[in-house]
Parts: C-alpha cells; sequence; structure tokens
C-alpha cells in the first residue's frame, strides 16, 4: 500500500517549488503543476483496481494556475470487475488525501460511467467539466468509453447546449461584465476571459469537431484567422491568472486594482499596458464569441432576406455586401447605419471586404450615414465594435486608434476610454428620445426638443474624450483633434466652432455645478462667458454633461448632480436670454411672499446676502425665516428627495461653527456632501447640510437623534473633537495615500475666495479642514463637497475680517495650515 503521507509531503514540495520558480509562466507552469499532481495520483492510485483515473476541466487540458481548483473522477468499473478487496471508498481516500493535504481544494467523486452521464444529462456544468477528460492512471477503455458516452449526450442535445452556452455568455457580459470594461476583472469569468474561450471548444464539440474549432470553422461561426487571436488571448489570460494567485495567494480572479502593478511586474509590464493588453485581446474574444453563438442560434425574431439597396442586403440577421468590388466608403456607413437601425450584426466575409473600402470623401452622404449610426445609440455601440474589430473603424477615425482599449485605472470610470465615447453617445441618443416623449415632457426632453443641432451633441458625446492617453491637457489635446476631425468631415464653420469648444470645455457644467457657489451671480456670469451668448451651446452642454456623467458610471452621477446642473442650466439660461438673473429672482421672491407674506419677506431677504435668494427653492426658504426671525439655536434634520440627510442649523453666528456642526455630523456617521452657509447682517447664521446615512444610523435611530446631537455640539456640552477622534479609531488604515492639491481661484467670486482642497477622503474631513479655516481666523460662507470614489474636491467660499483674501503671504499661510493638517492626520480615511 502507498505511502500517502510521504506522497503528500512531496506533492506539498514540489507544488511550492513551482510557485516560487517565476520563470514557468502561464500555460508552461499550468502544465508542470498537472505532471506533479499526475504523479502524485499515480503514485497513490491501486493499478489493479479495475478503475480509471481520470482529470476533468482546467487540469484535463493543463491549464492549472496556483489557486485551481482539482477536477478528479475515479471511474468505476461494471461491479463484477471491480477488485473487491479494495473497496472504492479506501480507494478515493488514498487518493484523495495527499492532496488535501498539500492545500489543493478539490472537485471529486466516484462514479460509475452511467452514474456520470446520468449526471451530466441534468446538469450543464457537469456536462461541460466531462467534455474535458484526459486519462491519469488505470483502465485506458474505460476513461475512452466515459468520454465518448459524454460527448454523445451533449451531441444529441446539441441545441440545448448550444443555447445554455450562448446565455452564459451573454450574462458574463453584464455579470461579472467584460474584462476590457472592469476596474477590477475578472479573468476567468469575465466577458473574453478563459471561461468564454472554453465556451468555443465544447461548442465545437457537441457540434461534433474534436475542440479544434474546425467545425466552427467550417459553419463560418469563426474566421481561420480568430484561432491566432484566441490562442494569443489564451496565452496572456493564463499568464496573468498565474501570476494572479502568486500575488494574491490564489483567492480571488479578480485582477484588482491594488494588485496590478505587482502582477504587471512579474510580467515584465506595466500595470497601463497590462491592463490595455487584456482589454484589446479580450474584447476581440468576446466579440468572436458573440458572433459565434449569433451564427449559430437562430433569433425569433431574425430578419430572413432584404434588399437594402445596391450591393447590399439582409440575410438571417447578418448584413452582406454582395459584389465583389471594393466597397466605398458611403457603402460602408450606409451598412453601418442599417445595422445599428435594424439591430442585426454583419456577415464575416462582409466585414472582410469593408476593409478595402475607398478612403471617405466626408460629403453629406457620407455624414448623414454616420449620424444614422450615432442617432441609432445603445444599438450603435455593438455595430462600432464590429467595425472596430475587423480594423474599418481606424480607417474611418484615424485617431480613434490612441484611445482603443485605453484604461482609465480609478473607481470612477467603469470603461476604457473608447467604450466610455460610445457609451456616451448611446446616452445622448436617449436623451434626444425624449425630445419626442409626448406632452407632459420632462425637463431634459424639454431641452433636447430645443437643440438646433443635435448631430453636434452626438459627435461631441464621441470626442469629447478624444485626448485622452496624450500628453497634456486632455480636453486642450482634444479640443484640436475634435477640430481636425471636423475640419475633414467638412462641417460647417458654426459646427466646426461648437464641436471644438464642447471638446475642450465639456467639464465645464460638471465642475461649475458641483465645486462653485450657484447661488453667487459671478458664479453664473462667469460660466456664461464661453458660451459666447449662445443659447444652443448651453443646451448642447446641459446634455452632454448628462451622457458623459452617466456614462462614466455611479459616482459620477446622481439626482443631487443632477438638480446642481439643472439649476445652473436655468440660471444661465436667464443670463444668456436675457443677460440678467433678475426674472430668476423676482420669481423667487414672489414664491417666498406666497407662503410668509409680503413684510416677512422683506425683513428676512434685507438682512440675508443678495445671493441667498437664489439658494434654496421657496418652501425651503419659509422655514429659513422661521428659524432666523425666533433668533435662537435651532436644529431641523429631514431628507430630500433622493433619500439624502438634510441638517439645517440656526444659530448665532460665531467663529468655527462649521467645524462644531461638521463635528457633530461626524459622530452621527453622516458623510457630508455639500453645505450652504449664510450670515444675516444681524448676527445670525443658517447652515444648511446635505449628507449620506452611509452606515445607516439615521434610518436606525432617527432624525431626532441628529437634532439632539448637533444641538448638544451647539451648546458645549459634547465634546465634539474627543467623538470624532473616537469615531476615526474604528477606521481601517489607508494604503499609499494619494497627492494633497490646494488651488485658489480669486476670481470666482466678488466676495469671497474660492480654496480647493483636492485629497484622499476620509472621517471627518469637512471638520478637520474648517477646524484649520477658524484657527486661521477665516470664515467659510459656502462649502461644497464632491466625492469622487475614495477621493474629494472639497470648495470652500472662504473671507477674513477684511473681505476678501487676496494676499499672497496669507494664501501661503492658509495653504501650509491646510497641507500640515492633512499629513498629521494621514492615518485616517473617512
Amino acid at each position: 500500500m502507498p505511502d500517502t503521507n510521504e506522497i503528500a509531503t512531496t506533492l506539498r514540495e514540489r507544488r511550492r517549488e513551482l510557485d516560487h520558480n517565476h520563470a514557468l509562466r502561464g500555460s508552461t507552469y499550468g502544465s508542470a503543476l498537472a505532471d506533479v499532481v499526475d504523479a502524485a495520483l499515480i503514485a497513490a492510485f491501486d493499478p489493479t483496481s479495475g478503475c480509471a483515473l481520470v482529470a476533468l476541466g482546467s487540469y484535463a487540458r493543463r491549464e492549472l494556475c496556483p489557486g485551481s481548483d482539482l477536477d478528479v473522477l475515479l471511474v468505476l468499473p461494471p461491479a463484477r470487475r471491480f477488485r473487491r478487496a479494495l473497496s472504492h471508498e479506501r480507494l478515493t481516500e488514498q487518493l484523495w488525501y495527499p492532496l488535501w493535504d498539500a492545500g489543493f481544494v478539490t472537485g471529486h467523486g466516484a462514479r460509475s460511467i452511467a452514474e456520470s452521464v446520468g449526471l451530466a444529462a441534468d446538469d450543464l456544468d457537469a456536462l461541460t467539466a466531462l467534455l474535458d477528460v484526459r486519462l491519469i492512471a488505470g483502465d485506458a477503455e474505460l476513461a475512452q468509453r466515459l468520454e465518448t458516452e459524454v460527448r454523445s449526450l451533449g451531441r444529441s442535445r446539441a441545441d440545448r447546449v448550444l443555447r445554455d452556452l450562448a446565455d452564459g455568455a451573454a450574462a458574463r457580459r453584464d455579470r461579472p461584465g467584460r474584462i476590457a470594461e472592469m476596474l477590477d476583472p475578472n479573468v476567468k469569468e469575465g466577458g473574453g476571459g478563459l471561461r468564454d474561450l472554453q465556451s468555443l471548444v465544447w461548442t465545437d464539440i457537441v457540434l461534433g469537431g474534436d475542440g479544434s474549432l474546425a467545425v466552427l470553422i467550417e459553419r463560418g461561426a469563426v474566421a481561420p484567422r480568430d484561432q491566432a487571436v484566441l490562442a494569443s488571448a489564451r496565452d496572456r489570460l493564463l499568464e496573468t491568472r498565474v501570476e494572479l494567485h502568486r500575488v494574491n495567494g490564489g483567492k480571488s480572479d479578480l485582477l484588482v486594482l491594488q494588485d496590478q502593478d505587482a502582477v504587471a511586474s512579474a510580467l515584465e509590464t506595466d500595470a497601463d499596458a497590462l491592463v490595455r493588453g487584456l482589454a484589446e485581446r479580450t474584447r476581440s474574444v468576446g466579440w468572436i464569441v458573440s458572433e459565434a453563438f449569433a451564427a449559430l442560434t437562430s433569433p425569433t425574431d431574425r430578419i430572413v432576406d432584404r434588399d437594402l439597396g445596391p450591393h447590399l442586403r439582409v440575410h438571417d440577421n447578418r448584413i452582406e455586401f454582395t459584389t465583389g468590388d471594393a466597397p466605398t466608403a458611403l457603402e460602408v456607413l450606409e451598412a453601418a447605419a442599417h445595422a445599428a437601425e435594424l439591430g442585426v450584426g454583419f456577415d464575416r466575409a462582409t466585414l472582410d471586404a469593408f476593409v478595402r473600402m475607398t478612403e471617405p470623401t466626408w460629403d453629406v452622404w457620407e455624414r448623414a450615414a454616420f449620424g444614422r449610426v450615432l442617432r441609432s445609440g445603445r444599438r450603435a455601440v455593438s455595430v462600432f465594435e464590429a467595425l472596430d474589430h475587423a480594423g474599418v473603424l481606424v480607417r474611418l477615425l484615424p485617431e480613434w486608434e490612441h484611445v482603443r482599449a485605453l484604461p482609465q485605472r480609478n473607481a470612477y470610470h467603469r470603461f476604457t476610454v473608447d467604450r466610455h465615447l460610445l457609451e456616451a453617445v448611446a446616452e445622448c441618443a436617449e436623451l434626444l428620445d425624449l425630445a419626442d416623449v409626448p406632452e407632459p415632457r420632462p425637463f431634459d426632453g424639454l431641452v433636447a426638443r430645443a437643440c438646433r443641432r443635435p448631430e453636434l451633441l452626438l459627435l461631441g458625446a464621441l470626442l469629447h474624450d478624444i485626448g485622452k492617453g496624450l500628453p497634456g491637457d486632455h480636453s486642450k489635446v482634444g479640443a484640436e483633434i475634435a477640430k481636425t476631425i471636423a475640419k475633414r468631415m467638412r462641417l460647417d464653420s458654426e459646427g466646426v466652432e461648437i464641436l471644438v469648444w464642447l471638446a475642450r470645455d465639456h467639464l465645464l457644467m460638471a465642475d461649475t455645478a458641483t465645486r462653485r457657489d450657484l447661488s453667487d451671480a459671478e458664479t453664473v456670469r462667469r460660466f456664461t462667458v464661453g458660451l459666447a451668448g449662445d443659447p444652443e451651446r448651453l443646451r448642447l452642454l446641459y446634455l452632454l454633461t448628462i451622457g458623459d456623467s452617466i456614462a462614466t458610471g455611479a459616482a459620477a452621477w446622481s439626482r443631487a448632480k443632477a438638480a446642481l446642473c439643472r439649476d445652473l442650466f436655468v440660471k444661465a439660461a436667464a443670463f444668456v436670454e436675457e443677460d440678467s438673473a433678475a426674472p430668476v429672482v423676482d420669481a423667487q421672491r414672489n414664491a417666498l411672499a406666497d407662503r410668509v407674506g409680503e413684510p416677512a419677506t422683506e425683513a428676512f431677504l434685507a438682512v440675508m446676502p443678495s445671493a441667498y435668494v437664489l439658494a434654496f427653492e421657496p418652501d425651503v426658504m419659509a422655514l429659513h425665516q422661521r428659524l432666523v426671525s425666533e433668533r435662537q439655536a435651532a436644529v431641523v434634520c429631514d431628507h430630500d428627495a433622493d433619500g439624502r440627510v438634510v441638517v439645517t442649523v440656526a444659530a448665532p453666528d460665531r467663529s468655527g461653527l462649521l467645524a462644531t456642526v461638521a463635528g457633530a455630523l461626524t459622530i452621527c456617521g453622516l458623510a457630508v456632501h455639500d453645505a450652504s452657509l449664510f450670515s444675516t447682517v444681524d448676527g445670525m447664521a443658517i447652515d444648511v447640510f446635505r449628507a449620506d446615512d452611509s452606515f445607516g444610523r439615521v434610518a436606525e435611530r432617527g432624525t431626532d437623534w441628529v437634532e439632539s446631537t448637533v444641538g448638544a455640539a451647539l451648546d458645549g456640552t459634547l465634546d465634539v473633537a474627543a467623538g470624532v477622534d473616537e469615531r476615526r479609531r474604528y477606521q481601517a488604515s489607508p494604503t499609499k495615500p494619494g497627492p494633497v492639491d490646494i488651488r485658489f481661484d480669486l476670481d470666482a467670486s466678488a466676495s469671497a475666495t474660492v480654496i480647493e482642497v483636492h485629497c484622499d477622503d476620509r472621517l471627518g474631513l469637512l471638520h478637520e479642514l474648517a477646524s484649520v479655516f477658524a484657527a486661521a481666523g477665516v470664515d467659510v460662507t459656502v462649502a461644497k463637497v464632491q466625492t469622487l470614489a475614495d477621493r474629494v474636491i472639497d470648495s470652500f467660499y472662504v473671507r477674513d475680517a477684511t473681505g476678501r483674501i487676496s494676499d499672497a503671504t496669507r494664501l501661503a499661510e492658509i495653504e501650509r495650515a491646510l497641507q500640515s493638517a492633512l499629513a498629521r492626520q494621514g492615518e485616517v480615511r473617512r
């Protein structure tokens, strides 16, 4: 009887050697580990048992990685042939023990062929696992019979298996998501990953092939040249997965952001190149897999045959180019427009023919066809992907090459640059669709309906980030690229000018809305300077801001940001169209008078700053009027329409009030996103904070608890500094801290200086910064917090006893104090 302890010890030592031998990468490592495991199992196997010991899955394919599970099956012979002296339970214990002792997670079993086939008949995962079978030891004839019967089963149910495999591939594109588009991609289960690659092999087998894809090529589902693309992707994915498991101890197939540098270094590259290379390869895999399943399955709503004009037709949901001549650029663009509008794909031979197209002249017909593609919105994405895969897109837009699969390695963006641009086009097209919604139209639909040149919105969406990946400010660089493209497309002079402006200033509205005080007339005036008095520019920028933000990801768009952008749009429209904010001011004042009466309105607005009347809705101003008129400290906590907690504080004005309230809100577990602070001429303050209940404490303990906590901070019965320190004790230590950047804007307001603090987010940050300002004798009149994943941009409107701060020495002192405070508390986060 073999010594299982000795076998386990040898296996453990050999495995450790392989894991530390970094010369072994990818498939080379996988083969070496498979050999080591084979040797251990052969040593533990009883050759007289009459059984067959087979490897399944990645072990059978010799594609093991350090953290791979081992799928092994002991195939039992008919009872009459089994060696009675040794039960199969004893044999399996003898086989599996060394694997467990060496640290492997196993998927193991002991079954007859009939039992295995029965299991495969009811479970797709079991079936596909048994499509990959490799004999390790024992009865070769038994192993061959297992493979033959399972493959026969798969082929008898080919239609069902094919549908299941196609559905699985489609599901992976959504969850866990496409590798090319994920910040933390799953290299095994992600769209375009190892599972997708293997699904093609399984498909080839159930259709009668041997897994070489010959049958798929014969059926036209895969092109011969695709094999090299797929092989290259498999090699890189295996290399990445092996090194990833070495870095994370085999715990996960997620290539998370913090592991990317280490994995890239092991592969002798940098993280950007690693992620971009994976994106390029897996995007091709995903497209090939999607096209293969589309060619092999028949949708219920397919277009069987339809002529689309000279040389173009749809056949079985595939657009075909029906002549052997080189297509013109117009024919390619017309085909793309039809594909997007009908929601169909391209015949592979047609895509090959498109590569030979003539150079575009961008006459009115070509521009119109290209515009139809963009206007198709969401359906245009797959069309662009097909043209990109075939190398046609860069023929139409050479500048696209440098953004192809370009990663954005931060938690703010969810897509590569090129996919983000296509998603922005899709989102903007959906906004234009709102223009056709029957009355009453939503606000964004009204803006879209008023657009005079919607084609510029879609082109602006396609090109707004075209400068990313190149040296310099991507907006300025992108504006020059957009000018080149616009002129090549032969846009009219107005179109060129607006497209260039959109590329250069596409962040203007979002930045202004989230970082500046929209109740300050100077904010709106400065914003409108770039509009050149053109309401169309304002409409286009507003819609592009929405489309760009939604396409960026959840961190870039919220109901609160939408409200800020809409507020800025309305106020800017008043400036652009009437060169005054007076109509909006008058409307706000009259609405307040309707609620509290004319005398109370006159008295209240007389003591408030002039900017106040534009900052809040009339119902909110009515609450403020009541609180201020009572002349005592009061706290009101409620929720807004977005579910955010709104805390309103009325109190006698004093230095450090912002720091006190912000600290109290930190103690309550609230993450402040916005603070509007106003002081009356007769010594009262009305401060409004909007915050997220990130830890659910307000939901659990109620708004009364927040009001009492803030009240205790105001009357001094709560030690705010001690409470904030106590909350910080439970925060995890950060990874490598990001840079701190402090910027001053002396022209944003006539009455205050704007200080922007760009730094890592952390617990109690607003309280900390406000404390610095209070210690420096600086009053904060407005505070706006913009959170971008784990980074923040906090903007403060400040002034001191002399008014707006502009002295360079004084500003340098404030900057040093802020830097010192942030460095001193670098070990904690909000």
